[in-house]
């Protein structure tokens, strides 16, 4: 062949190659603008009254309209977002109440659980979110009841009877319950979603006839419990948390769990109709009294606790796949777009025709064949580093100083610098009246999100780190935004409500407060003003600065002018190119360097927790007995063993 021909033939092979590059590409396009995208709300509001319905029934209203579950059934039947939820008290009314249910409207209430697409891999589409941790449970209780419930009928929607339903959803329910006792919770200490979890258990602890699942779940129950009353104060349930909106970061007398802290350790009464009401009726579910003797404790305590896992570490794990145990680890911890998962994310979606989503729908424009083809989507995720990266919820090593006045609380060192969707990694409880704490914020106040916003989640995560009652938070915000960046704004700020306290001084740099017995100061890099128009947003201007955050009380430090005099003396050097923070403070010397070491008086702070670690419980991740104790009552947990001994 001469070197013309030799020439030619690769300028034909490069053309032809160009033109399938092109040509699938564009095949691509017209397939991706095909996808539909479901709503995941009504247009309109839709009045669901189960939880109100079964109040009425278990309180022994006589005459009962069934015709209020109608909005119920026509939210579910729809395939609404949070469907799951209304599951819950609609199930227990199947269960207990039965015999009050008119025969036709039980046919009406059977018709709708029959054609409910139940998990993810089920024929059909929706906007459901199916993944996160609370859901998961929510799901798979929904599911394994009502399969109990009609064991021999056959499932239209699915094509499986109500037993194939139960063995199915049984597995995730066990794989749920395992990865709680080995890791805790993902979305740990949530003062929202904790209340969702709840609802999916107690109805496998109440309903369910499978000794197996009802005594690991009851155990499950009781780890939860213990979180709750470890970090509360008084009955203020408000702390470092993977997930938190803005009412759960600033605390006051409505965080007490849905009420259920008020009700196991304060003035006993009942809580309000809602997801969580089978634990007012509950006849297997007893709190053991040690957990109730924690949460009342008064005496200055230092909790750590090892939370969920690192992506890094999940495939060590054994939760790299795409199997559907290994899904429900990684989207539990919301890791969507991070570059280790992202093509385990876009297989499941393609799996489970999950383009439709709205929540995820704009995966759509990472389906394109040539990515998948070359393993290419990994790289690309690390040049673009989207927002979305942060939603994911990783290891929180929490540390939770608590005395009778006031707990201050962290996440040690989360991933500093990173985007935080729904996080809380920092901030401080003033008795149990109100909280506070700093934040990156992610948007302008006027700009409306769910999440990240102005008080929820984080633009970018500072370093932060705790001892006893000092907390130190170094910021280090980007001089550009990122490619996907909503926002990059150049300041810090703080809730600090000013008429909440009984006292303030705002001088500088020095914010302090009063409220009761209780002190508390926040420290900075450059001088502190309230935001325009607010008495409680306390802006810091600057991209790279700091936050130091001191507790104190009357009987710790005498009078809050003695207080006061002490901290504006306290010695402080920043170090803006290291982005070093020292500071000095009762004779302890505290040394934090971003993205590096914590340390006390020269010595190096270990930040990596055991799963638990406090003067009620000392455990290891995946430990095969955990005891609690205190006071003189304990609680023995096995949970292969199923054995669960309260005394």
């Amino acid at each position: 062949m001469t070197s013309k021909n030799k020439k030619f033939k690769i300028k034909h092979l490069l053309l032809l190659f160009l033109l399938f590059i092109v040509s699938t590409v564009i095949i691509d396009l017209i397939r991706i603008s095909k996808y539909k995208v479901i709503p995941m709300k009504p247009v309109e509001n839709i009045d669901c009254q189960q939880d109100k319905v079964y109040f009425d029934l278990v309180n022994d209203t006589l005459k009962i309209d069934w015709n209020r579950l109608d909005g119920t059934l026509e939210y579910i039947k729809n395939e609404y977002d949070c469907s799951d939820f209304r599951l819950v008290n609609l199930i227990r009314i199947l269960y207990e109440y039965e015999d009050r249910i008119p025969k036709d409207y039980k046919s009406k209430i059977e018709d709708v659980l029959f054609n409910f697409r139940y998990w993810w891999d089920e024929p059909g589409e929706n906007s459901m979110c199916y993944w996160s941790e609370n859901h998961q449970i929510l799901f798979a209780s929904g599911e394994y009841l009502v399969g109990q419930k009609y064991p021999d009928s056959v499932f239209p929607k699915s094509g499986l009877t109500g037993k194939e339903h139960m063995q199915k959803a049984r597995k995730r329910i066990i794989d749920w319950l395992e990865m709680r006792w080995k890791y805790g919770f993902i979305e740990f200490y949530s003062g929202v979603y904790y209340k969702e979890d709840i609802g999916g258990m107690i109805n496998i602890i109440d309903l369910a006839d499978d000794e197996e699942l009802v005594k690991k779940t009851q155990i499950i129950m009781d780890l939860l419990f213990y979180d709750v009353a470890s970090q509360n104060i008084k009955t203020c349930f408000v702390t470092a948390s993977g997930r938190a909106y803005e009412g759960n970061r600033k605390g006051g007398p409505g965080a007490t769990l849905g009420g259920l802290t008020n009700f196991y350790w304060g003035d006993g009464k009942q809580i309000n109709p809602g997801i969580m009401y089978g634990m007012m009726t509950t006849k297997r579910y007893k709190l053991p009294p040690v957990l109730a003797e924690i949460a009342l404790d008064s005496s200055k305590v230092i909790i750590k606790q090892n939370n969920g896992l690192d992506i890094s570490e999940l495939k060590t794990e054994g939760y790299f796949g795409t199997d559907n145990r290994s899904m429900m680890m990684q989207w539990g911890m919301e890791a969507f777009t991070n570059s280790e998962v992202i093509r385990n994310s876009l297989s499941h979606m393609r799996n489970c025709n999950m383009f439709s989503n709205e929540f995820i729908g704009d995966f759509k424009m990472l389906d394109f064949t040539l990515l998948k083809w070359l393993h290419l989507e990994p790289v690309l995720v690390r040049i673009i580093n989207p927002q979305s990266n942060g939603v994911a919820i990783q290891k929180g090593n929490t540390y939770t100083y608590k005395t009778k006045d006031y707990t201050m609380y962290t996440a040690q060192s989360y991933h500093p610098g990173t985007y935080g969707d729904q996080q809380h990694v920092s901030g401080m409880n003033i008795g149990n009246s109100f909280s506070i704490f700093h934040m990156h914020p992610a948007l302008p106040a006027e700009k409306k999100h769910q999440s990240p916003n102005y008080w929820v989640g984080y633009g970018h995560i500072p370093h932060v780190a705790q001892d006893k009652n000092v907390n130190l938070a170094i910021y280090n915000i980007p001089e550009k935004k990122g490619l996907m960046e909503m926002a990059l704004l150049d300041f810090t700020h703080a809730y600090f409500p000013k008429e909440l306290f009984d006292t303030t001084i705002i001088s500088e740099n020095y914010a302090m407060g009063k409220k009761g017995d209780t002190y508390c100061a926040f420290i900075t890099a450059n001088p502190l003003t309230f935001k325009e128009n607010t008495t409680d947003d306390l802006i810091q201007p600057g991209k790279q600065t700091f936050w130091i955050t001191e507790a104190g009380s009357l009987s710790e430090d005498g009078s809050f002018e003695a207080f006061c005099k002490r901290i504006k003396q306290n010695r402080i050097d920043f170090d803006l190119e290291k982005l070093a923070l020292t500071y000095l403070s009762n004779g302890e010397k505290y040394k934090l360097t971003f993205g590096e070491d914590f340390l006390v008086n020269e010595k190096m702070i270990d930040t990596n927790y055991s799963r638990f670690d406090s003067p009620y419980v000392n455990a290891e991740k995946k430990d095969k007995t955990i005891n609690i104790e205190f006071n003189g009552k304990s609680l023995f947990l096995d949970f292969e063993n199923m054995n669960r001994e309260i005394r």
